[in-house]
């Protein structure tokens, strides 16, 4: 493959990953939008909301453990297509819900599909860049996160307070599975089975050995990334969970104000991400290690979220708070790059997709709380305050774990024992 073709290739996938990250991001963020109005709607107490916002979570990660297995043996390309028809279908279905339960099942359907997307993300990346370009290209696949955020909570807003909550998931479902065609039939690397990384063709034999999920707990860095992921998750999850109804109920915006501020954060977080991961990849080529380059980015991120999102709920003016909230978004999003790209610098290529799960799997653990405990804090207290001030001290707790547990990235990385069979099951071009 010339030069030109590659190029050409490495720019497709992270067209195709970016509208992915994108999609279920938009979805995931209209129904925090929505949110109060189905408070509203059937009656649904705060402690309620926060199980209903999390139910895409506790499918997801019920089977992040099964789904990285599922991407390095079967590859990215169908395994993110079938996810993306499930969350496609499970949004334009959503409107069928009629009560707590059924919002519940639905997002928990939602949820499964969208297990496929973080691992599936990391294991293209993994298969069509070097470590010289990864910290940029995950960058900029998981800005299409921000985006679809930021979007969805304007789309949804407008879309609410024009047409109803039920067109909302109406017009994000359809377009989803319009996506979703495109990626089986334009999709450049439409093979199933296993294949070589970047790095891998032909450079080191270990790449294409297999390594035992088990095993992967064996590992220091295996904690640390996990661990870390899980301070991370929660701090983010609690903004895409109730920052729109945080405004709505505590600072007492409208609903279509609401999703328009909710958006700003996101919108910045997207040059941050975009920021982060150009940073990274440019300490590296002045020389600076990898180890030193991604703890003092995801360290500092995470430490500057911290001190922003407790500042915010102490703040009397409304645009104060918005400021320090946009802020807080900016530092978790300059550490994407690094924190996804840990799993990728870690891992051999036959288990990247696994070391991705099980950081995820941890992190959504948290995640998955985050929105349930803040609706027992805000039921409890009437008040977001306390939910704020977890929300930093998790964000701290991540920080604390990639700095100091994750151990040296170049020195400890993952090594496979017994070697991988290629040939069980052979690749094919569709």
């Amino acid at each position: 493959m010339n030069a030109k073709s590659q190029r050409s290739t490495k720019l497709m996938t992270l067209i195709f990953l970016w509208g992915a990250m994108l999609f279920a991001h938009s979805i995931r963020f209209a129904f925090g939008v929505a949110a109060p109005t189905l408070m509203t709607l059937y009656h649904l107490s705060p402690k309620t909301m926060g199980y209903v916002l999390s139910g895409w979570n506790w499918s997801y990660t019920g089977t992040l453990f099964l789904i990285g297995l599922i991407v390095d043996r079967f590859g990215p390309w169908i395994v993110m297509g079938v996810g993306s028809v499930i969350w496609g279908l499970s949004t334009l279905a959503l409107p069928l819900a009629s009560g707590a339960v059924s919002l519940f099942l639905m997002r928990m359907l939602f949820g499964f599909g969208h297990s496929m997307l973080f691992p599936s993300v990391a294991a293209s990346v993994s298969r069509e860049f070097s470590f010289k370009e990864r910290t940029r290209a995950i960058a900029v696949a998981h800005s299409g996160n921000p985006v679809g955020l930021a979007m969805g909570a304007v789309i949804a807003a407008f879309i609410l307070a024009h047409l109803g909550w039920k067109a909302v998931f109406y017009s994000l479902g359809a377009g989803s599975l319009l996506w979703t065609l495109a990626w089986f039939y334009l999709y450049p690397d439409r093979h199933i089975g296993r294949r070589r990384s970047a790095e891998g063709l032909g450079a080191n034999i270990n790449e294409h050995r297999r390594v035992s999920w088990i095993s992967l707990f064996l590992h220091r860095s295996t904690w640390g990334i996990a661990l870390g992921q899980m301070g991370y998750l929660y701090a983010y999850f609690f903004f895409i969970s109730w920052l729109p109804a945080y405004l709505v109920l505590d600072r007492k915006m409208t609903l279509l104000k609401s999703g328009v501020i909710a958006a700003l954060p996101f919108w910045v977080g997207v040059f941050c991400t975009l920021g982060g991961g150009w940073l990274g990849d440019y300490l590296i080529e002045r020389g600076v290690s990898l180890t030193v380059s991604r703890k003092s980015i995801i360290g500092l991120g995470l430490t500057g979220s911290t001190a922003t999102v407790i500042a915010a709920v102490f703040v009397q003016q409304a645009w104060l708070a918005v400021t320090l909230l946009t802020l807080c978004v900016a530092f978790l999003r300059t550490t994407t790059g690094s924190v996804n790209s840990l799993p990728i610098d870690l891992a051999p290529s036959s288990a990247v997709a696994s070391l991705t799960a099980i950081q995820n799997l941890f992190g959504n653990l948290a995640g998955m709380l985050a929105p349930i405990v803040t609706g027992y804090l805000v039921d409890s207290t009437g008040s977001f305050v306390a939910s704020f001030i977890v929300a930093g001290a998790m964000a701290l707790f991540g920080a604390l774990s990639f700095v100091f547990i994750v151990g040296n990235v170049e020195r400890q990385r993952i090594e496979p024992k017994a070697p991988l069979k290629v040939s069980v099951l052979p690749s094919r071009a569709v």
